[in-house]
């Protein structure tokens, strides 16, 4: 069975022109288990493949200095967690969970993935929605969609 892994993501924003070869695109990480489901994300995009690639292996050093953060959502009752770093926050749930013991099984998981998770190589291109780009710039889990029930996080749209 392969190893976890971090997959790298290309933004490209509804802004961006289709004709110009250089298009300004930030990147992103998600660390992906053995069977491909998404157990986290970055907390925020960075402006360059480099800059995030530096980023996770940051996170991944300082794997003994991370603590885990559960949050509920407004009256929603859903779950959504976060780890932090010193402090400052640096991955995020890809999604909300009804149960908090849902939210803590899963956060446990993302932790438990980082010491063994490989970098792949390259990034993959993600074509996001002017509200998907918005809420992943601000490095926030939308509430609104977890407050209407939604199961997926429509943010990881591969195009």
């Amino acid at each position: 069975m392969l190893p976890p892994r971090f997959i790298f993501l290309a933004i490209v924003t509804p802004d961006d022109d289709e004709s110009v070869a250089d298009r300004q695109q930030r990147t992103a990480w998600m660390l992906c288990s053995p069977n491909n489901r998404i157990l986290g994300r970055g907390e925020r995009p960075f402006d360059t493949e480099a800059q995030c690639r530096e980023a996770v292996l940051g996170v991944v050093r300082a794997a003994d200095r991370l603590s885990a953060v559960s949050t509920a959502l407004g009256s929603s009752g859903h779950w959504v967690w976060r780890v932090e770093l010193d402090g400052a926050p640096v991955a995020v749930s890809h999604r909300s969970y009804l149960r908090a013991r849902e939210c803590q099984y899963n956060v446990g998981r993302f932790l438990a993935a980082l010491p063994a998770a490989l970098l792949t190589e390259g990034r993959r291109l993600l074509r996001e929605a002017p509200r998907a780009v918005e809420r992943m710039s601000h490095g926030v889990v939308e509430t609104s969609s977890a407050q209407r029930g939604a199961r997926r996080d429509p943010a990881w749209r591969v195009a």
